[in-house]
C-alpha cells in the first residue's frame, strides 16, 4: 500500500571521526569490550560486531543495535499485558496491540558506522551506534508526518456513508497509526524526552473499535456452484473473517461462482490426473464487480481421491492468496489521498 513505509536497516551508513574513523591492526581498543567509553550512553546507543569482513561486522553491529529495541519492547510489552484475579473473576488487559509487536525484524532510522579493527585472527570488529537527539529528531518528523495522515484519514471516513468506502479508509489509518506506535517504541528508547511531544491526540483504541465496528456491518453472501462439500465456502468464509467482515443480510458483498474437480482421463506411470477450474466475482450491493478470481490446472497422485485433495489445496491457495491481494488492491483504490 506504501513504499516509504521504512528504509533499510542501513539507511544511512556514514564513517564520522569521533575516535577516529577507522583503526585496523594495533592494540585492542577500548570500544571493543566496552563501546560506552567511546560513546557515552547519554549521547549514543552503540553496539558493536564482528564478522570475516567490515562489511558482515557492520552487519552485525546493526543486527546488536536493534537487540537492543527488542529488549526494550518485550520488557514493554509484558509490563502492559497484566492480569487480575479476585475470588469471582479472572481479568486480564492489554494494551499493547499486535499491529506493533514486530520483534523479528526492528527497521531503524540513522545507522551509523564509525570505526572497525582487525583482530590477530583476522576477525573485523565493528560499531554501530545512533546519535540520540540526531536521530530523535528524524522520528518526530516521521511520526507528525503519519500521525497527520491519520487524522486526514479519520476525517474522510467520518464524512463519508458509503460502508465500503468507510471501511478501508479506516483501515488505512489503523496502518499508518500501526506505524506511529512503532516509531513511538522506539524513540522511547532512543531519546525519552521527545516521546510526550510526540504522541499522537487520537485514540488507537478508540481508532481499533471504529474499523471493527465498520467492519461488521459489511455482511457477505457466498454461493458456490459444484461446492458440494463447502470447501471452498469455508475457505471464503476464512478469508472475509480475517477482514473483520460476517455473513448475512443485507448483502453489501456477494461471492459467486462455481468450482469443478474432474477425471482427466489421463494414467501415465501409475498417476491419476485431475483437471481443476475456479471461477469466483465479488460484487457490491449494486451488481458491480469489484474482485475476479480464477484459477485452473491439473494435479497427480497415485488415486483420484489424494488428486481431488489436491487439487482442492491447491484452490484453497490461490483464493487465500489471490483474493486477499485483489481486496488489498480494491480498497486501497478508494482511499482519498492527502
Amino acid at each position: 500500500m506504501r513504499n516509504d513505509t521504512f528504509l533499510p536497516l542501513t539507511l544511512a551508513v556514514a564513517c564520522l571521526a569521533l575516535t577516529g574513523c577507522t583503526m585496523l591492526g594495533g592494540g585492542t581498543p577500548g570500544w571493543v569490550a566496552n563501546p560506552k567509553t567511546a560513546y557515552p550512553e547519554d549521547r549514543f546507543l552503540v553496539a558493536v560486531g564482528e564478522g570475516d569482513t567490515r562489511q558482515t561486522a557492520e552487519n552485525a553491529a546493526a543486527a546488536n543495535l536493534a537487540r537492543i529495541f527488542e529488549a526494550h519492547i518485550e520488557s514493554d510489552e509484558r509490563l502492559l499485558d497484566q492480569s487480575t484475579e479476585t475470588g469471582k473473576s479472572f481479568v486480564r488487559t492489554t494494551d499493547f496491540t499486535s499491529d506493533v509487536n514486530i520483534l523479528s525484524s526492528q527497521t531503524l532510522f540513522n545507522i551509523q558506522h564509525a570505526e572497525a579493527w582487525k583482530d590477530k585472527m583476522a576477525r573485523y570488529h565493528a560499531v554501530a551506534y545512533l546519535n540520540r537527539r540526531d536521530t530523535a529528531a528524524i522520528y518526530r518528523d516521521k511520526i507528525d508526518e503519519r500521525s497527520a495522515r491519520v487524522n486526514f484519514l479519520l476525517a474522510s471516513a467520518g464524512n463519508t456513508g458509503n460502508v465500503l468506502k468507510k471501511y478501508a479508509t479506516l483501515r488505512a489509518a489503523s496502518g499508518y497509526a500501526a506505524e506511529v506506535s512503532y516509531l513511538l517504541q522506539q524513540l522511547k528508547v532512543i531519546h525519552p524526552p521527545s516521546v510526550p511531544g510526540s504522541t499522537p491526540g487520537y485514540s488507537i483504541n478508540d481508532l481499533h473499535k471504529a474499523l471493527a465496528d465498520t467492519a461488521k456491518q459489511i455482511k457477505v453472501r457466498i454461493k458456490i456452484g459444484g461446492d458440494d462439500e463447502k470447501r471452498m465456502n469455508g475457505t471464503l468464509e476464512e478469508l472475509i473473517t480475517q477482514y473483520g467482515f460476517v455473513v448475512g443480510t443485507p448483502v453489501v458483498l456477494d461471492i459467486a461462482g462455481s468450482v469443478s474437480v474432474t477425471d482427466t482421463g489421463e494414467r501415465t506411470q501409475g498417476l491419476v490426473f485431475a483437471r481443476y477450474e475456479l471461477a469466483l466475482q465479488i460484487k457490491n450491493a449494486d451488481g458491480d464487480v469489484l474482485v475476479s478470481i480464477g484459477h485452473k490446472g491439473r494435479e497427480a497422485h497415485t488415486t483420484m481421491q489424494q488428486a481431488r485433495i489436491r487439487s482442492f489445496r491447491t484452490l484453497d491457495n490461490a483464493i487465500k492468496a489471490g483474493g486477499a491481494q485483489r481486496l488489498d488492491a480494491y480498497f486501497d483504490s478508494l482511499i482519498d489521498r492527502q
